[in-house]
């Protein structure tokens, strides 16, 4: 399998570039990385003023991108609280044969923040492989419900910062270059949040009401689809008032994408993913070729090119509703090209997710999801191009 998982160029180059810059802080000149993730996590993505309470929540193999948060903290005049998940402990108290007594995320640290970064483990993830999957999701969920409903009543703002998943065990698992990918993930951390929201806006002055969607693609798919009358949900790394009244307190960084529920009952046609999908707890870990037939609304039958063991398995426990399409996601990210695990949020991409549509505002309560994604298709809008190679076309173009 890893012989034909797609692989990083030893050096992906400068990235792409825009005519306002990646963020801010690059017109001043180079920093070193991490304390530049630190500077827009804290100023764009979050907002801390001074005077705030900043919990800084890490595994130790990510110290080294946590403590730039500490002085960045302390120099915007907030108080930093930093959190360490020492990994040879943790694995030490972890009850393997049961999720009781999983160490969990302290709820008491949320009720004293106004804002919250998390950076997350183990880095050693391979000695999780083959638990229970009911286990496993109590061992790597990390916030429990408590700690959810704690963040929700104080308007927390969070982050979860994916570089802390760019790891050497991780990137052997996948077979790709770890300073690739980890110089990608930077790249698309950088990003200004009000690009991404300037690029979700020219997606959503079409979308105002409920509108048939024609996906097609020179690979096979052709898909009729319709979208749902809620709001589409907007990823573009801020937390801001808005979210925090929807209940979204967490955004993912390096983000950016626009998702748009879908209306039950209506799916006719064949969607065939070209993009990997990426699981480092499955096995095996890299799904190629996803192609899903639908019907009167539903799935009626699936197939992969490799690696669709993990996609079988869990659609066979997922019970009710998992048949259903959620949502589409659009990607926003113009520094996310092939980054693992990030694939829906890059420029041009277009993401079916299957099942449980509830975190992009839906009403499928499915115990089962899956997001397969699609770069450069062409989308149409009630019979009207929108989307050509997967780029706004007409006056919608940036």
């Amino acid at each position: 399998m890893a012989r034909d998982a797609p692989r990083f160029p030893a050096d992906l180059g400068p990235g792409p570039r825009s005519r306002q810059g990646t963020t801010r802080r690059a017109r001043a000149g180079p920093s070193r990385p991490e304390d530049a993730l630190a500077r827009i996590v804290l100023d764009r993505c979050l907002g801390v003023r001074p005077g705030e309470s900043v919990t800084i929540e890490t595994w130790t193999h990510a110290l080294p991108w946590a403590r730039p948060f500490v002085l960045e903290t302390r120099r915007r005049g907030a108080t930093p609280t930093l959190v360490v998940e020492d990994e040879d402990a943790f694995f030490r108290s972890l009850p393997l044969s049961s999720a009781r007594g999983v160490p969990m995320s302290p709820t008491a640290l949320v009720e004293q923040s106004d804002a919250y970064v998390y950076l997350g483990g183990p880095e050693e993830f391979p000695r999780l492989l083959g638990l229970p999957p009911n286990d496993l999701e109590a061992i790597v969920a990390r916030h429990d419900p408590s700690w959810w409903r704690a963040a929700r009543r104080i308007g927390l703002r969070a982050a979860n910062l994916a570089i802390a998943g760019v790891t050497e065990a991780a990137a052997a698992r996948y077979a790709v270059d770890l300073s690739a990918w980890r110089q990608e993930v930077v790249r698309g951390s950088l990003v200004d949040p009000e690009r991404l929201a300037r690029s979700a806006e020219r997606l959503l002055r079409p979308l105002s009401a409920r509108h048939r969607i024609d996906i097609r693609h020179g690979n096979g798919t052709r898909l009729t689809l319709a979208s749902d009358r809620r709001p589409p949900l907007v990823e573009d790394g801020r937390v801001d008032l808005a979210d925090r009244r929807a209940g979204r307190v967490w955004t993912q960084v390096p983000t950016g994408l626009v998702a748009v529920p879908l209306a039950p009952g209506v799916a006719e046609g064949v969607w065939e993913s070209n993009r990997p999908v990426y699981d480092r707890f499955a096995e095996p870990p890299i799904s190629l070729g996803a192609r899903f037939t639908f019907g009167r609304g539903r799935l009626l039958e699936f197939s992969f090119d490799r690696g669709g063991e993990s996609f079988a398995a869990g659609y066979a426990r997922g019970g009710r509703g998992r048949e259903i399409p959620g949502a589409l996601t659009f990607g926003l990210n113009p520094a996310i090209v092939r980054a693992p695990e990030l694939g829906e949020i890059a420029e041009g991409s277009v993401g079916l997710l299957l099942g449980d549509n509830r975190p992009v505002g839906g009403r499928n309560r499915a115990r089962f999801s899956y997001l397969t994604t699609l770069a450069e298709a062409d989308v149409d809008l009630d019979g009207r191009p929108w989307l050509v190679g997967g780029r706004p076309t007409g006056r919608e173009r940036a």
